[in-house]
């Protein structure tokens, strides 16, 4: 697979899985041998993608940034937005909406994912959730 293919391959799984909710497209990007705290194989990754769901239940959305393709490595900087109707990480819902800024790193083999390194703004959200008190207050305009 050359990179192009490899980039469409990426945008698909964020348009079907992240935003249509096509659970089962997973396995078009992630392999059998992939891991994550929810199990194995695309069905794992999966699992993650349904509890931004549940929180973010009517408008949540994924938007590609950046997408930078090497080799068997593959980097994908997203934003996901949404409203918490449904309760965010075992909180009440608030009704409020957040954006999120997120990073994925990718290692493939025979054109699936058996790996990754995901980073996130998990304090940013907080922030705007309310569930944690923004620790760098804005400065006063008088």
């Amino acid at each position: 697979m050359n990179d192009i293919e490899r980039a469409d391959q990426i945008r698909r799984f964020v348009d079907e899985v992240w935003n249509s909710r096509s659970y089962e497209a997973a396995g078009d990007l992630y392999g059998e041998a992939y891991t994550s705290p929810y199990g194995t194989g695309p069905s794992a990754k999966a699992a993650g993608i349904r509890l931004s769901h549940q929180a973010f239940p009517d408008d949540m959305r994924v938007d590609i940034e950046d997408l930078i393709i090497t080799g068997d490595t593959a980097v994908l900087r997203f934003t996901l937005r949404g409203t918490d109707r449904g309760g965010y990480a075992g909180h009440a819902p608030t009704g409020r909406t957040v954006e999120e800024w997120a990073i994925n790193i990718m290692r493939f083999e025979n054109d699936r994912v058996v790996s990754e390194w995901m980073g996130a703004d998990k304090l940013g959200l907080f922030i705007q959730l309310g569930i944690v008190e923004d620790p760098w207050p804005k400065p006063s305009t008088s």
